[in-house]
């Protein structure tokens, strides 16, 4: 099936001194099952915040669809958690899907 997976927001101390954007970037297309143009990654450094132990702190938003059930979603999200964890990154995971009627993408022009 085929997942929309725009916007993977990352967020991580100044503990995390180094994140391999590119290898997460193909590990969460690998996940959601989209190509890079289509899999975004963010990522941002932040002083400090409420934590449960994490090294990163994750927030995907993404596209709610049929195949998206809450089953489906559990086991991505746990896939995703594994594949931080790949890294030696502890991940804090949150994900959160909008109906696709409200989507809209505006990518730069050439």
């Amino acid at each position: 099936c085929s997942f929309a997976m725009p916007l993977i927001k990352i967020f991580a101390t100044p503990a995390v001194k180094k994140l391999p954007i590119a290898a997460l970037q193909t590990a969460m297309c690998n996940v959601w099952g989209t190509k890079p143009g289509v899999t975004k990654l963010m990522f941002s450094r932040v002083e400090d915040w409420t934590h449960s132990g994490e090294d990163v702190f994750v927030d995907i938003r993404a596209k709610g669809t049929a195949v998206r059930t809450k089953e489906v979603v559990a086991k991505k999200v746990e896939e995703v958690q594994q594949a931080f964890a790949e890294h030696g990154l502890k991940a804090n995971i949150r994900l959160e899907l909008y109906p696709v009627e409200i989507y809209h993408h505006l990518p730069p022009k050439e």
